[in-house]
């Protein structure tokens, strides 16, 4: 296991935050099998992520 620290604005903490409590509470998995499989759609999706940043930026 490993433990980071990562910046984020406070909107998508929380909404990171919900989906794992969901997941959790829905499956009753351990949280951090919740993060490994969040971490594992996102990077099968990684081509809609990539798109997603190179348009305009939502900051």
């Amino acid at each position: 296991m490993d433990r980071r620290s990562w910046y984020m604005p406070a909107e998508s903490a929380a909404a990171l935050a919900q989906l794992v409590d969901d997941l959790h509470f829905g499956t009753r998995r351990p949280k951090h099998e919740v993060l490994t499989a969040i971490v594992a759609v996102a990077g099968a999706h990684r081509a809609e992520i990539e798109k997603r940043l190179s348009g305009p930026s939502d900051l």
